[in-house]
C-alpha cells in the first residue's frame, strides 16, 4: 500500500484506480494500506500527496477522515509545506459540515495573526484562499486578514491574497459601514 502510493508509477495506478472504482474491495485495501501508518507522511509525499487528494475526492468516509484528521494535528505546518498544501486545500473543498473538516477549519482560525502569516506564504497563501471559498469561514477569515491589512499590503504573496478577494476599502465601505459611522 504505502510503497505503492510513495512510487513514482504506482501512485498514478492508485489515483486511476480510486477515480474508477473507488469503493472496489481492492482499491479499499490498497488505500487503507496507504494511510496505516502515518497518513501525514503520505501527504508530505512527492507522489503520496496526489493519493491522498484521490482519496479525498473518491475515497470512503473513513478514508477522508483518516486524511483531515492527519492535517489537523500540524494545520500550520502543513499548510506551508509544498506538497501537504496541495491536499489542505483539497480537504477544504469537501463538505464543512463534517466534524473533521469543521476541526480542520476551526484549527486555521484559532490565532488570528497565524492566518495572515500563512497569506504571506507561498504555499499557505493558496490555503488561505481556499478557506474564504468556504462559506461558514469566510467572515471569520475576512475578519483575520482585515486585521493585518498593513502586513499583507507589504508583502508579495499577502498583496495577492488581499487583491484576490477585493479587500479594498473601497469595497468594504459600499458592503457594510466604516468603522466610525461614516461612509
Amino acid at each position: 500500500g504505502r510503497r505503492f502510493a510513495n512510487n513514482a508509477r504506482g501512485h498514478a495506478a492508485l489515483c486511476e484506480r480510486l477515480a474508477t472504482a473507488g469503493d472496489d474491495p481492492d482499491t479499499v485495501r490498497l488505500v487503507d494500506e496507504a494511510l496505516a501508518e502515518d497518513p501525514a507522511l503520505l501527504c508530505c509525499h512527492k507522489f503520496g500527496h496526489r493519493v491522498a487528494i484521490a482519496a479525498l475526492q473518491h475515497g470512503l468516509p473513513r478514508q477522508r477522515e483518516r486524511i483531515v484528521g492527519a492535517l489537523s494535528s500540524h494545520v500550520q505546518r502543513f499548510a506551508r509545506h509544498r506538497f501537504a498544501s496541495q491536499v489542505l486545500e483539497r480537504a477544504l473543498e469537501l463538505d464543512g459540515s463534517s466534524p473533521a473538516c469543521a476541526g480542520l477549519i476551526a484549527e486555521l482560525l484559532r490565532y488570528p495573526g497565524v492566518l495572515a502569516k500563512l497569506a504571506c506564504h507561498c504555499f499557505g497563501a493558496k490555503v488561505v484562499r481556499r478557506l474564504l471559498c468556504v462559506p461558514g469561514a469566510q467572515s471569520a477569515a475576512v475578519d483575520c486578514l482585515w486585521n493585518a491589512e498593513e502586513r499583507l499590503r507589504k508583502d508579495r504573496f499577502g498583496c495577492q491574497v488581499w487583491q484576490d478577494v477585493g479587500l479594498t476599502a473601497g469595497r468594504l465601505v459600499h458592503s457594510s459601514p466604516a468603522p466610525g459611522g461614516g461612509a
